[in-house]
């Protein structure tokens, strides 16, 4: 499908683009919409105390503290480097899978699933997320990284 522009040079270009694989670098979000880091959980955790922290579930999840990358113009309160702390809640889908029947009650017992679905974007080959400012619950202004941590 080619666009007819008069011009054979801007018609050769316009079809190059179409069969271009884009790799994004940089990005500048609009209004209050806020790129961080996608860091997730791997491995076991210890607390400053020593203590290990049950990753099993949590294994390959979000990690709600992120960095900030990029902000839009309407984030004031929000700049690029901070750590923040995400509320995932707005992305929370619940799925209603039908289970096995309980012979004993003569009832269909349900299986209800939460999942989340958080818009992504792929930045230099890093994977990012792409929230909007309501979905930072905080910004952290001072804290340590322990080995293990959370904030890694």
């Amino acid at each position: 499908m080619s666009r007819r522009t008069g011009n054979v040079r801007q018609d050769r270009l316009y079809q190059n683009k179409e069969n271009m694989a884009f790799k994004i670098k940089k990005v500048r979000p609009l209004f209050t919409g806020v790129v961080t880091t996608a860091k997730r959980y791997v491995g076991e955790l210890k607390t400053a105390s020593g203590l290990l922290i049950d990753t099993t579930r949590m294994e390959g999840g979000l990690n709600p503290y992120q960095t900030v990358i990029s902000v839009g113009q309407m984030c004031h309160d929000v700049k690029e480097g901070d750590v923040v702390k995400i509320n995932f809640k707005r992305y929370a889908k619940a799925k209603h899978v039908p289970g096995a029947i309980d012979d004993s009650n003569n009832i269909q017992a349900d299986d209800f699933t939460v999942t989340y679905e958080i818009p992504m974007i792929n930045l230099d080959g890093q994977e990012c997320l792409f929230i909007q400012t309501n979905d930072i619950e905080y910004v952290v202004d001072d804290y340590e990284v322990d080995e293990g941590g959370l904030l890694q």
